[in-house]
This record gives C-alpha cells, sequence and structure tokens, in this order.
C-alpha cells in the first residue's frame, strides 16, 4: 500500500510534505481532534514505494525516517 498519518500523532509541522520528492502529500484545512493540521496522503502512488509488502526492502522512507512525532508509518491492505 503506501504511507499513512496518525493524526493523533502528528502536531502539523508539515516537514513530510517539504521533504518528499514525489509530492506524496498536502497541506489540510481540516484539523485533527488536538487542533493540528495535518497533512493528507494526497499521492499515494507517487511514493516510490506504493505497494510495496511489509518484507519488501524500502527504496525512500524519508517521511518515515525524519517524522519528530513518528507519526508517518507504512499502511498495509490485509490480505
Amino acid at each position: 500500500m503506501g504511507t499513512k498519518i496518525n493524526p493523533d500523532y502528528c502536531k502539523g509541522c508539515h516537514i513530510c510534505i517539504m521533504i518528499c520528492p514525489r509530492k506524496v502529500y498536502e497541506h489540510n484545512k481540516s484539523l485533527s481532534n488536538s487542533g493540528y493540521p495535518v497533512p493528507v496522503v494526497a499521492h499515494p502512488e507517487s511514493c516510490i514505494d506504493f505497494n510495496k509488502g511489509p518484507s519488501d526492502k524500502k527504496k525512500c522512507a524519508l517521511c518515515v525516517l525524519t517524522c519528530p512525532e513518528h507519526a508517518i508509518d507504512w499502511a498495509y491492505e490485509d490480505n
């Protein structure tokens, strides 16, 4: 699948938007329950690692590694 953002952890810093070379994330006007503007995964298919499984080696992961709140993780569909 792709990445997901946990709105309970996200503090709206938008580092993921700035760092993603594929422009997967976009600004969101809606606020989380904590009052932060959580980005949306607007273009998951643009991610280098889109549709990779849990055991597949990731090629990018910049967003996951740079999120200061650890709010971004990989999302997988149940088979």
